[in-house]
């Protein structure tokens, strides 16, 4: 198997979703915690550290062919699901107050960077 994070190229996007039970086993839920150090940049919020423990450690144990590692860029959180629901893109201080909005299922998409190099 490739190693952590390998099969993600740099620059590409990639989506994943966290607070809910989806993609979870059976009579889990989701942590809300992401469980990261970020800080916001112009067009996102920048992941420096992924902790051991929180919804971001949970998604890279279960995918860690697409993990998510320091130097990616969260470029959009959507928490509203519903079919045609929108969510905030770029301008990392929006996308930090979307985060913070409450638990709640929400779709992250992570925008690869340097740590996925190979």
């Amino acid at each position: 198997s490739s190693p952590q994070g390998m099969s993600i190229k740099v620059g590409q996007e990639f989506e994943l979703l966290i607070g809910g039970s989806m993609g979870m086993a059976e009579g889990q839920t989701g942590k809300w915690p992401l469980g990261c150090y970020m800080w916001v940049e112009k067009e996102g919020l920048r992941i420096g550290a992924v902790h051991s423990s929180g919804a971001l450690a949970d998604y890279n144990r279960r995918c860690p062919e697409n993990a998510i590692v320091p130097g990616d860029l969260i470029v959009e959180v959507r928490g509203d699901l519903t079919e045609g629901g929108r969510g905030v893109r770029g301008e990392g201080p929006r996308l930090r107050a979307e985060i913070y909005l409450g638990r709640r299922p929400t779709k992250l998409v992570i925008k690869a960077g340097r740590g996925h190099e190979g």
